[in-house]
Formats: C-alpha cells, sequence, structure tokens
C-alpha cells in the first residue's frame, strides 16, 4: 500500500469542510459544527479525493523542465515577444507577483499583467501559456469563445496546459 502524504487537520467554526494541497501536504479545514463520526466522514472523503488529485499529478514529470524566466525583465521579454507576434494589444509591464489562489491576474486599468512567483522557473510552456492568458485579457476580459480562440493563436494546446499547470500546482 502506498503511503499517504502528511495530513494536516484543522478544525474550524464553520459550515462546511474543505481541502487543498499546499506544497504536497493535504491541508483539511474540518467544520466543528459536526458531530464527531461526521466529521470523520469527512476527513476520510477529503482525503481520499485529494490523494487521487495528487497522483494524477503525478503522472507530469517536470523535472528538468526548468524555464530561464526567472525575474522580472525576463517576464517582460517574454510578453513582448507573445504580444508582439500574435496580439499587439497595449501592455505596458509584466511582472512576478505574490499569488497563492491564481497563476496570474491583469489589470485593464494599467495594461500590466502579474503572474505568481509560484512559476518562477516553471516549464516555458505553462509561463508561455499563463502570460498568453493574461495578455488575452487585456482584449478580452471575459473568458468566452472570443476569448479562447485569442488564446488558441499562441497557444494551441492551451487545453493541456491548463491540465499540466493544475499538476504543477499540486507537485
Amino acid at each position: 500500500m502506498e503511503d499517504l502524504p502528511r495530513i494536516k487537520v484543522e478544525y474550524k467554526d464553520k459550515k462546511n469542510s474543505s481541502g487543498k494541497i499546499v506544497n504536497g501536504v493535504i491541508c483539511l479545514s474540518i467544520s466543528s459544527r459536526l458531530l464527531p463520526h461526521r466529521q470523520e466522514e469527512h476527513i476520510n472523503k477529503l482525503t481520499d479525493k485529494l490523494v487521487n488529485k495528487m497522483n494524477w499529478a503525478q503522472r507530469y514529470d517536470f523535472d528538468g523542465q526548468e524555464s530561464p524566466v526567472k525575474n522580472d525583465s525576463d517576464l517582460l521579454y517574454l510578453a513582448e515577444t507573445i504580444n508582439k507576434s500574435y496580439y499587439k494589444v497595449f501592455l505596458e509591464n509584466a511582472t512576478f507577483h505574490e499569488q497563492k489562489s491564481s497563476w496570474g491576474t491583469c489589470s485593464l486599468k494599467t495594461k500590466q499583467i502579474y503572474i505568481s512567483t509560484r512559476l518562477i522557473g516553471a516549464p516555458m510552456e505553462l509561463l508561455w501559456y499563463v502570460v498568453t492568458h493574461e495578455l488575452c485579457h487585456l482584449a478580452e476580459p471575459s473568458h468566452n469563445s472570443c476569448f479562447w480562440e485569442l488564446v488558441s493563436k499562441a497557444c494551441p494546446n492551451y487545453v493541456e496546459c491548463r491540465n499540466k499547470l493544475k499538476a504543477f500546482g499540486m507537485q
């Protein structure tokens, strides 16, 4: 039988239980409003779900795929390269930014894109996708069909990249 990853359980006064993977550790937030046997059920169900996600993510091997994009000037160069080749939208700047719940954001007002510091040195394919995604938001703010058509110009394998990005986040 496989060894389970480390599991951290916190009991909180909230309606629902939830879980996430943080640096390879399963972090569970269990409702303290539940009876003990229901809390145990929630722990088991969430753990099983997250272990399955971790096992799925292990299918992707990211070793040896580190990109040369490791600072803001490298990131801006990548963004400008993609933009000049495919979009030609107005872009003021691209920087790495501390983000815990998203891979990238942009500001329509300042025409800047912000990429999570978790992607510093990430495989180029993933950085290319996230930068492309944010550049496209400068032209099309919503995730409609027009937006995905724009993304596909610079990143035709964007669906696969999204899956790899999810796996990268779990590793």
